[in-house]
């Protein structure tokens, strides 16, 4: 498993992200209660096209992505699905 997995650093205000999806999961927890709603929409929004289309987004328990429900959908209390993802 360790060899499947690869962990780098990525500033989520950056205009450009250095990486390529499609990701099964992406770990974004407790991090976006520290910007405002606008801000999470944006980095929300670059999540979409990385995320493979059964994916899943992985929040902190404080998080809450009612602002972005055309872009995410709950699934579980901190786990979201894409809101278009293909049946």
């Amino acid at each position: 498993l360790r060899n499947m997995i690869t962990f780098r650093q990525l500033n989520l205000l950056d205009e450009s992200w250095p990486i390529r999806g499609p990701f099964d999961a992406i770990f974004c927890r407790n991090v976006m209660i520290y910007f405002d709603k606008p801000t999470q929409y944006n980095i929300l929004k670059k999540f979409v096209p990385l995320l493979a289309p059964d994916g899943l987004l992985f929040a902190g328990h404080s998080e809450s992505f009612q602002h972005a429900v055309d872009l995410f959908k709950l699934r579980e209390k901190t786990v979201y699905e894409l809101a278009n993802r293909p049946r």
